[in-house]
């Protein structure tokens, strides 16, 4: 079932750089797990690797290795409108949902309409990688009161990151919205 998901994805991903019509000047962002955003340009996408030529040289970047890939509109310079496309590793992205950069790594969420106003603390003093889902309760004041690992999405079992990923959301304060209902439900996504 695994493989027929992947291969499913990967001719979704061939469709859409077919669509995107790769010319010399386009320019694609790509986003790992690790962290490290990096732009060139993705000239192709089979059998789970990735050829994205960067500063000249070629690179094959496995898809496990990659949380997104930015197909931008434009010239090389980066003028472009970028639109995100889902890549193999990206959980789809609901209506709604922000996103906050912390040390290079991107957070999404989505709790009602709320912001956060103090960033998750996220560290992985180890090389596991995955992402973790973690269902979140924020109360009015900002706090989160509630945070479970592993709602549908989590691509990691490892006890590690779970726990790491709670300790994250736990960390994380949002605006203070008085008139705001007692808790509100939502998500973390925090990739490792």
């Amino acid at each position: 079932m695994e493989k027929i998901l992947i291969k499913m994805k990967n001719v979704l991903a061939g469709i859409i750089l077919a669509l995107t019509g790769l010319s010399v000047n386009a320019q694609h962002t790509v986003n790992l797990k690790s962290g490290e955003k990096m732009n060139g340009k993705v000239q192709s996408m089979k059998d789970g690797i990735i050829n994205f030529e960067f500063k000249g040289n070629v690179m094959k970047l496995k898809e496990s290795e990659v949380t997104s890939i930015f197909f931008n509109e434009g010239p090389a310079s980066g003028t472009g409108t970028g639109s995100p496309k889902s890549s193999s590793a990206e959980i789809i992205r609901e209506p709604g949902e922000k996103q906050v950069t912390v040390e290079s790594c991107i957070i999404r969420y989505k709790v009602a309409d709320r912001i956060i106003s103090k960033p998750p603390l996220v560290s992985n003093l180890t090389q596991e990688k995955g992402t973790v889902v973690v269902d979140v309760t924020v109360d009015k004041y900002g706090h989160v009161k509630k945070a479970i690992p592993g709602a549908k999405g989590t691509t990691t079992t490892s006890e590690y990151l779970l726990t790491k990923a709670k300790q994250a959301a736990e960390s994380t304060l949002f605006d203070n919205v008085p008139k705001a209902p007692l808790e509100q439900s939502g998500y973390m996504i925090i990739p490792f």
